[in-house]
């Protein structure tokens, strides 16, 4: 599942999941619409706060 897709299906706002993981809402935002990949540290934090639903390989667009 993709970023974007979790935030749509969870009715989850970028400023609200940035608050949420105490995360700068400009750099998610680029995340979200200019395929900016997070840092290693940020992702682990998505990747633990989607319970795994968004992985690192989703950003890289790989599919497995």
């Amino acid at each position: 599942m993709t970023f974007n897709e979790f935030l749509v299906q969870e009715r989850w706002s970028v400023a609200r999941f940035c608050k949420e993981l105490n995360l700068n809402e400009a750099t998610v935002t680029k995340w979200k619409y200019e395929g900016v990949i997070p840092r290693k540290e940020d992702m682990i934090k998505v990747y633990k706060f989607t319970k795994g639903k968004v992985q690192p390989n989703d950003f890289y667009g790989i599919n497995q």
